[in-house]
């Protein structure tokens, strides 16, 4: 069964091939701001720091998303 982390980098390289990017943007930064919509946004936590390199493992620290100002 895979963690939290490996699910968030096997999804960015699943959405990669997909995506369009906007304007001057990558498909890299767009994927990564898909999965973090989908899968943290829906859990009320948000991105911190991550890391998909292979010889350290992926690694993905989240943070608590601050309530919307009304």
């Amino acid at each position: 069964m895979k963690n939290n982390s490996a699910k968030f980098c096997s999804c960015i390289k699943s959405v990669r091939k997909s995506v369009k990017p906007r304007n001057n943007g990558t498909k890299e930064g767009a994927a990564i701001a898909i999965c973090v919509s989908k899968m943290l946004h829906t859990k009320g936590r948000t991105l911190k720091k991550f890391s998909c390199k292979k010889p350290a493992g992926p690694y993905l620290k989240t943070q608590t998303r601050k309530a919307a100002r009304r």
